[in-house]
């Protein structure tokens, strides 16, 4: 009598622990699973959404004169602005095409165009400036 009380206390604390060891790694699993949804938000989804909304900006203020290229990789400028659909200008010829308006992957302004970028001043290992004996290197 007095072993079967000890066996099914033994029994019972050997089956809490094992509960307790299944809580903690399920507890784990959903925390390993949360900071990889973190993760990919920050490394994927963020991004795309600010590339949207700043191609939405540029939809919106866009002008007849601006450089425009197409998804499927047409460099041409505005010439006309309709509703959804936008024509370009393609060449020398001045070939119109026309387009709607979500095939434009991408918008440069007539004030931008023929301006040449600034190129960032070179720097070396954690941002130090170089002198101008290493930038001769």
């Amino acid at each position: 009598m007095f072993g079967s009380i000890y066996y099914s206390g033994a029994a019972s604390t050997t089956g809490e622990q094992m509960a307790g060891g299944d809580l903690m790694s399920t507890l784990y699993s959903i925390g390993l699973l949360v900071i990889m949804f973190v993760v990919f938000y920050f490394l994927l989804i963020r991004p795309q959404r600010k590339r949207d909304k700043e191609l939405k900006q540029q939809m919106a203020s866009l002008a007849v004169g601006d450089k425009v290229v197409t998804i499927g990789g047409l460099v041409g400028l505005v010439a006309n602005i309709k509703d959804d659909e936008i024509t370009i200008s393609t060449s020398a010829a001045n070939t119109l095409v026309t387009f709607t308006k979500s095939s434009i992957q991408t918008v440069i302004r007539r004030d931008d165009i023929g301006k040449t970028p600034v190129e960032p001043e070179k720097t070396g290992f954690f941002g130090k400036k170089k002198s101008a004996k290493e930038k001769e290197e």
